[in-house]
């Protein structure tokens, strides 16, 4: 049996050996995102032809978006890779998977024994997470190897989540979100539902279950520098990198006034007397110039939340990616705890789960630091900062040779620009295990084929904690792959295989999924069987937001201020003396995103909407007309680490003096995604800080956004049409 034939799927994980060749219907979900919405897929002759909602969904009730639908154009896109290739010179020739993992796993091992086992590394990137096989796979790679050099797409844009949620809760996945169906007064900071849904928590619809609380007589504020939804509520528009001391105003204003009340968490809770010491030189005046907004609002809006019956906050990304994430998602924890809006109906809490949350030993001393020659920094979910890698491959010591890059993109997603790509492209080997030959997989010497989420059987195991009505979810693979593409867990495997090394589940297997979580579904009575028997939905009975921490088998007081967590205070009061101090006039750079794009995910897709196209810069008309900049003028953006020129476009929805662009632009040589490459636009991430201090150092999480720029007209340019 040829390698290509041995790697089909069995028919107990795929749709297609139902089909027979007939019309035929496959309930799905999507895997884009946490909402995770359900689908169905219209299979003809094995081939995939429509993707539609699933009305009969048990909770996303035939809800999906955009994006999710646009699914299948990215499995039809004739430019998605379909055989391994491995670099000669300039070029890329397609070699079989025999000589392909034999090849690879000869040069890991030259690496590894020249260099040693920390000289072999990989990146995970996002799509991993919604990838139940491919995500343990990913994990076990590492260990089999030897070598704990993990970098991942997590330190772009959540780490900040998971090392905070550590030290406070004992497991990085355990992340109270907001009781939406019964809270008063909803804060959400750093997040646009309506385009991106959100992040680190499962609801199908965003934007209505935002407006129920509106029409119910309850309170939405949003905190973001863009006005994101008017008609749900008022957005108070902050100052991009300045969320950490909104909170420590609100927190500061509510302990002058009625002190703190754990409620529920009352005498289960040390450390409160720490917290308002650091917050006590945050007072809402002494705050109010570095995050924009008067002290009076930033006062009432303490008085609100501390008032209300029941208060509860999400935060997403536009908060993680600021300098300070982890300080910032600690404040929100305490604002939760010493106001008792943990575990109250209404508040936040730690919802059901049909698969539990990670639990071990969790070192929360400052000896958890790991001390290296660009600084101390903790690791969160094991990963190094992503903003260290070049210095990590050029190291004279200990270098990094070998990276295995698994369902990502680092050369548009991590800072660096011209800098990283010269790092990528001097490793000994670099192999991409993609849909595409993406801008990393150009510089690669092997790029190898994944299968799609149709493709695959899976288990929405990552959602596992975040889900605001809790289920479990299996779903068969829709189609087999047409080509040669296999799955990222089988891919690793039998690279192991071919080192001599143990795979985590045998790469020949039929049926992996019961064989790697069935144990872990057995607490709650089920198993993957069970799931395929009951049509793959299965709810799970939510025992309510009370008392809800009990479920994380806490049996100990929650220290509010671990010593971990020392460092961290005493560098937030550093910089909000930095941000006191700076220049009036430059302008906050921060991520937009769109409904067309996913990262870099979609770059490939035609777009529905050219106007955001290629990655223009957009800015408040009122600071385009202060510096003659007209709709389709060009623009140069530049700070001490890049510089590039975009169009200008005008969205008064935006503060004044922030500007925005989006991420995942930049595929100028990416030959391998022709419609991206002719598209064009500029990669931001040329303007991202990187390197030692260029990262959270209790979590590894890069500054993604809020980052200072300077914005001038580009001379002798005249505007394009606007399209």
């Amino acid at each position: 049996m040829s390698p290509e034939s041995s790697d089909r799927p069995g028919r107990t994980g795929t749709a297609a050996g139902l089909l027979d060749g007939r019309a035929g219907t496959v309930r799905t979900y999507c895997r884009l995102c946490e909402a995770g919405c359900g689908t169905v897929a219209t299979v003809e002759r094995g081939h995939l032809v429509r993707l539609r909602p699933d009305h009969d969904h048990a909770v996303t009730r035939g809800f999906a978006c955009n994006k999710g639908l646009r699914a299948i154009d990215l499995h039809h896109d004739p430019d998605r890779l379909r055989v391994p290739l491995r670099r000669e010179g300039d070029r890329f020739v397609p070699v079989s998977w025999d000589e392909a993992l034999e090849e690879i796993a000869s040069r890991l091992r030259d690496v590894m024994s020249t260099h040693g086992p920390r000289a072999a590394g990989i990146y995970i990137g996002n799509p991993v997470a919604f990838n139940a096989l491919g995500s343990a796979a990913s994990g076990h790679f590492a260990g089999a190897l030897g070598t704990d050099r993990v970098f991942s797409a997590a330190t772009q844009d959540c780490s900040n989540k998971y090392a905070v949620a550590e030290l406070l809760y004992g497991s990085p996945t355990a992340n109270p979100i907001p009781d939406l169906r019964r809270t008063e007064l909803l804060l959400v900071i750093g997040s646009n539902p309506r385009v991106s849904k959100s992040s680190f928590i499962s609801v199908a619809n965003p934007v209505v279950e935002l407006r129920r609380i509106r029409d119910r007589g309850g309170r939405v504020v949003f905190v973001n520098p863009v006005d994101v939804e008017p008609d749900i509520g008022p957005t108070l528009q902050i100052r991009p990198d300045s969320d950490p001391y909104l909170l420590a105003a609100l927190l500061h204003e509510i302990h002058r006034t009625v002190g703190f009340r754990p409620g529920a968490a009352q005498g289960a809770v040390t450390g409160a007397a720490e917290v308002a010491a650091f917050v006590a030189a945050y007072s809402p005046d002494a705050v109010a110039d570095v995050v924009g907004l008067p002290a009076e609002v930033i006062a009432q809006l303490a008085r609100d939340f501390a008032a209300a019956e029941a208060a509860a906050i999400h935060v997403s990304t536009g908060l993680n990616m600021g300098r300070q994430g982890a300080l910032a998602y600690w404040l929100v924890q305490m604002l939760l705890l010493l106001t008792g809006n943990l575990d109250r109906p209404g508040g936040n809490y730690f919802p059901a789960r049909g698969i539990g949350a990670r639990f071990g030993p969790v070192d929360r001393t400052s000896a958890s630091f790991h001390t290296t020659r660009w600084g101390d920094f903790r690791r969160a979910m094991g990963l190094l900062p992503a903003a260290l890698l070049p210095e990590f491959i050029g190291a004279a010591e200990e270098p990094l040779r070998a990276l295995v890059v698994i369902a990502g993109n680092p050369a548009l997603s991590v800072g660096g620009g011209p800098q990283l790509t010269e790092s990528l492209r001097s490793l000994d080997l670099l192999v991409t295990i993609d849909l595409y030959r993406n801008a990393t997989g150009e510089l690669a010497d092997f790029v190898l084929p994944a299968t799609d989420q149709f493709e695959r059987p899976d288990l929405n195991t990552f959602v596992q904690g975040i889900q605001v009505e809790p289920y479990l979810q299996w779903t068969p693979a829709v189609v087999e792959a047409e080509a040669q593409q296999r799955e990222e867990w089988r891919i690793l495997g039998q690279l192991l295989q071919a080192m001599g090394r143990k795979a985590l589940v045998d790469p020949a297997a039929t049926d992996a999924l019961p064989l790697l979580f069935d144990r872990a579904l057995a607490p709650k009575g089920l198993a993957v069987s069970a799931l395929r028997a009951a049509g793959g939905v299965v709810p799970l009975r939510e025992h309510g937001p009370e008392r809800s921490r009990e479920r994380l088998g806490a049996d100990s007081p929650l220290e509010c201020v671990p010593e971990a967590l020392g460092s961290t205070l005493a560098r937030g009061h550093a910089l909000f003396e930095d941000l006191r101090a700076e220049e009036p006039g430059r302008f906050k750079l921060i991520t937009r995103r769109t409904q067309d794009a996913l990262n870099s995910a979609m770059g490939n897709l035609p777009t529905k909407r050219p106007g955001d196209w290629p990655n223009p810069l957009w800015m408040n008309p009122q600071d385009g007309a202060r510096l003659g900049l007209t709709p389709g003028s060009r623009a140069s953006v530049s700070n001490e680490w890049g510089a590039l020129a975009a169009e200008v476009r005008f969205d008064p929805r935006l503060r004044p003096g922030v500007v925005a662009m989006t991420h995942g632009f930049g595929n100028a040589e990416t030959t391998g995604m022709p419609v991206a490459r002719r598209r064009g636009g500029a990669n931001v991430n040329v303007l991202t800080p990187r390197g030692p201090g260029a990262f959270d150092p209790v979590s590894c999480m890069s500054q993604i956004t809020g980052i200072p720029v300077d914005v001038r007209a580009e001379p002798g340019i005249a505007p394009s049409p606007v399209r």
